[in-house]
């Protein structure tokens, strides 16, 4: 199949998700919010550079976002994230982001080792868990490798900027390009395209892509449904594993927390 590839000022139209309190009651989790915002951030890996055009505009990749605002539908919980304690935790997410990272890569190693024990890795499955946990167990140098990739982000300024931006208050969201094509890429990353479900937005769900960009151009890019599907699978799993970290060390950082208060 052939979908239209993603530009700068393309939009993204998603639905999020958020806990928020509409008073008097409770909060409400999981409400709804419709989202809408053009791309104009990190289109390819090596933004700002721009050596790639679309009728004219930079191609987008993967990741490729921009800034914008879901139609609120109550107030945040919980509500200080309208004031001064909002930023002070967005320092503090900055360590904890990078601790993620340590902790997701650990993750990652221990499910693919232990796929490694039971599935051959040159085998479908073991391709799919080697997309999922970017570890290639076919070999401890496949390993090795995996691994210092996981870290190159790192040493690239552009990874630095985006961690150290803070996050918008609320009703301010953010929404990307979650997916792209498998064969092509712009500056490293695969090229983005316009389907449903190819995007994503700021949502308290992140297992699944919540959004789809949307725009026009006479760029297609060939991508099989199962492709796609696969894709999705990926995405899915690869947001449930962090899903799952993110969790853990939020409860380990609860109990600190009501150990210190005691």
């Amino acid at each position: 199949m052939l979908w239209p590839a993603v530009k700068m000022g393309d939009m993204v139209i998603g639905l999020d998700f958020h806990t928020v309190t509409i008073p008097p009651a409770p909060p409400v989790p999981m409400m709804p919010h419709p989202y809408f915002g053009s791309i104009f951030l990190w289109v390819t890996p090596a933004f700002p550079t721009i050596n790639t055009l679309i009728n004219g505009m930079p191609a987008c990749a993967t990741g490729a976002m921009g800034y914008s605002c879901h139609i609120p539908q109550g107030i945040p919980t919980p509500p200080s994230m309208l004031n001064q304690a909002y930023w002070r935790r967005h320092l503090l997410n900055i360590p904890k982001q990078l601790m993620l990272v340590a902790l997701t890569l650990l993750a990652n190693l221990a499910i693919a080792g232990i796929s490694s024990l039971f599935v051959n890795p040159n085998s479908a499955t073991g391709r799919f868990v080697k997309d999922v946990t970017g570890i290639d167990t076919s070999s401890w140098n496949g390993v090795w490798q995996s691994i210092k990739g996981s870290f190159t982000a790192y040493t690239k300024w552009q990874t630095w900027v985006k961690l150290l931006m803070p996050p918008i208050p609320y009703p301010g969201s953010q929404g990307s390009a979650a997916i792209g094509s498998p064969n092509v890429t712009v500056n490293g990353g695969p090229l983005a395209f316009v389907a449903p479900l190819m995007g994503t937005s700021c949502s308290d769900l992140p297992i699944v892509p919540n959004a789809a960009p949307i725009g026009f151009s006479n760029v297609m890019v060939g991508v099989t449904l199962a492709d796609m599907a696969r894709a999705l699978a990926v995405n899915a799993a690869q947001g449930a594993v962090s899903l799952g970290v993110s969790k853990g060390v939020g409860a380990l950082q609860g109990r600190m927390s009501r150990g210190c208060g005691r």
